[in-house]
């Protein structure tokens, strides 16, 4: 689940991992997910661009 300002959240079973998604230590407000053919997951911003998913964290994609 994507948030504005709280990053994603991913359930898994039992437990709820938040990830937070940062830019020079600052909340990157979300406004879209999604996931290629490839299986990479990615975020869109208003802002801030594009980050991808590399498996512990969302990096901004250049």
């Amino acid at each position: 689940m994507t948030t504005w300002d709280q990053g994603v959240y991913k359930y898994e079973g039992k437990n709820i991992i938040n990830y937070s998604v940062r830019e020079d230590n600052k909340v990157v407000n979300l406004v879209s997910m999604y996931k290629d053919k490839k299986g990479s997951l990615w975020l869109g911003t208003l802002e801030n661009g594009a980050f991808k998913f590399n498996g512990d964290t969302f990096e901004k994609f250049n």
